[in-house]
């Protein structure tokens, strides 16, 4: 019996050796990205008001215009190549609301950033809301729908997925 526990022994080892020494390239399946996507409606600051562009408008105040903060963050692109992500056209969806013919849209400016493991896509913009409540504005901002494509490295399997640009809309008064 000992001498059958210790060829088990030797026979284990042999495969484990022989495992380890292989050639074969070891690939891992790393999952597609976490996605996170948070929007945030707040009014502007005065100093944020001043640098508005006003001259076009009868009477405005500093409460018809908020600004409107989205950011999309990827996380897990160490492992993804050839990403790729398109966010809503804000300009156009607010500037061609249905039964109104006001220019919502006043500017705008966005920034991607490529981090350790993670990747931020970032957009601001300020918009005129005199008139509009915050369900309308609401309403248009979770009609986008952010598109990501990428490649995952250790399969080159290439992934698209869409994503609710409004799933998490947070209004806040200052």
């Amino acid at each position: 019996m000992n001498k059958k526990a210790v060829g088990f022994v030797y026979a284990l080892l042999t495969v484990i050796i022989l495992s380890a020494c292989s050639t074969e390239e070891v690939t891992t399946n790393h999952s597609d990205p976490q996605v996170s996507v948070s929007t945030t409606v707040k009014p502007l600051t005065k100093k944020e008001f001043s640098e508005v562009e006003i001259s076009e408008l009868t009477s405005p105040s500093k409460q018809d215009f908020r600004k409107v903060h989205v950011v999309l963050i990827l996380r897990g692109t160490d492992y993804l190549s050839n990403i790729q992500v398109k966010l809503p056209n804000y300009k156009q969806a607010f500037n061609n609301m249905k039964d109104d013919q006001q220019i919502r849209y006043w500017f705008g400016s966005g920034a991607d950033e490529e981090q350790e493991n993670k990747n931020i896509y970032t957009r601001e913009f300020v918009l005129y809301t005199k008139d509009l409540n915050d369900q309308q504005i609401k309403d248009i901002l979770a009609t986008g729908k952010i598109k990501a494509s990428w490649v995952l490295k250790d399969t080159k399997t290439k992934n698209q997925e869409e994503f609710a640009a409004g799933k998490n809309i947070k209004f806040k008064e200052k």
